[in-house]
């Protein structure tokens, strides 16, 4: 969450407290083992709410301070009524320039800055990636951020055209809008539980298992990086990056302002890229997710909600793996579907 013994309003301070405090952590420092439960604390509920708030925060001056930065205003109030290339291509490269920001900065920061030989002991698994997964997986995180962008540019057409029903002001309902953008996360968890899950092989003979032809057709993309970095986070086919982002639409459903809508694009994307930065700390300390990309058949969703922990999938070291299949091929050693190749150098990416 906040990353290894950092306090619980971290992510509010990213990047500039956790930078800091890698810089001026003393070298004799030593990381306890990484470790993971099944659902988050009192603490870890705060953290979880700190990050929906910067996400929340983020969407809101995405709504009403950048467009009005270039002279526009947010398309879902009127400007998308039509389909014209303006207000589309602004949606579109923001989007694009926050993940080569945030992901660029962050894997920089994290592999290659003058202080990585510093924080190598933090790093959840020692080995490092290859570059030429990290080139990959950013090719494919920037197809990604363009499927955020199309549900968003279809939102906003059709809250502009009436289509869809919207709240235009946040004052009329303070309480409600407070509590959504505190608890964006958890209410976003169960659906990214429900598409994860039915994308890795439900281990049934009584009807064919569509979740094993997804995960060899869709979902395997993002498996390829066992070993994640920022840029992994959304690393996915366009079929599961669709359905990822489509999360902003439970705030639709409610009729509620576009910001809950965005804030959820923008808490997936964040929650992601740096869920999968691969450290203990500065990073986001995110062990329960590493387990899934290091053994698949485990741990599907997130601490926020324990949806693994009341269907039997949580685990917290590979041996609880197979005690969760009891007998069936699960875990690394039943994946044959292809990975990237480690770093050629220890310590280093290469």
């Amino acid at each position: 969450m906040a990353g290894s013994g950092q306090p619980w309003f971290m992510p509010l301070t990213w990047p500039i407290g956790h930078v800091s405090t890698a810089v001026t952590k003393p070298e004799e420092d030593k990381p306890p083992p990484p470790s993971s439960t099944p659902y988050l604390d009192l603490t870890g509920n705060f953290t979880a709410m700190a990050a929906a708030a910067r996400s929340w925060t983020l969407a809101y001056l995405c709504i009403y301070y950048l467009p009005q930065k270039f002279g526009l205003v947010y398309p879902a109030f009127g400007p998308a009524k039509e389909f014209s290339p303006g207000w589309m291509i602004h949606i579109i490269a923001r989007n694009l320039l926050a993940t080569w920001i945030i992901c660029g900065f962050w894997d920089w920061f994290l592999y290659f800055s003058p202080i990585q030989k510093k924080l190598h002991k933090y790093k959840m698994n020692p080995v490092y990636p290859s570059f030429a997964q990290i080139k990959h997986d950013a090719l494919v995180t920037t197809s990604a951020s363009c499927a955020a962008a199309g549900i968003e540019i279809m939102l906003c057409h059709f809250w502009a055209t009436g289509r869809l029903s919207l709240t235009t002001t946040l004052s009329d309902a303070p309480f409600l809008n407070l509590s959504m953008a505190l608890l964006l996360t958890h209410y976003r968890i169960p659906h990214f539980h429900l598409i994860h899950r039915a994308m890795h092989p439900w281990k049934t003979t009584k009807f064919p298992d569509i979740g094993k032809f997804l995960y060899r057709q869709v979902h395997s993309l993002h498996h390829k990086s066992y070993n994640p970095t920022a840029f992994s986070g959304t690393n996915m086919h366009p079929v599961e990056s669709t359905l990822y982002y489509s999360a902003a639409l439970i705030p639709v459903a409610f009729g509620l302002h576009p910001v809950h809508a965005l804030g959820v694009i923008v808490d997936c994307a964040m929650g992601a890229w740096l869920g999968h930065d691969g450290f203990q700390w500065p990073g986001s300390g995110d062990y329960f997710h590493m387990l899934h990309h290091k053994h698949f058949d485990c741990n599907y969703g997130a601490m926020h909600v324990p949806l693994d922990y009341l269907f039997g999938t949580y685990a917290g070291s590979k041996e609880e793996v197979s005690q969760i299949w009891k007998g069936k091929a699960a875990g690394e050693e039943a994946n044959d579907t292809p990975v990237h190749e480690a770093s050629n150098k220890a310590g280093k990416v290469e």
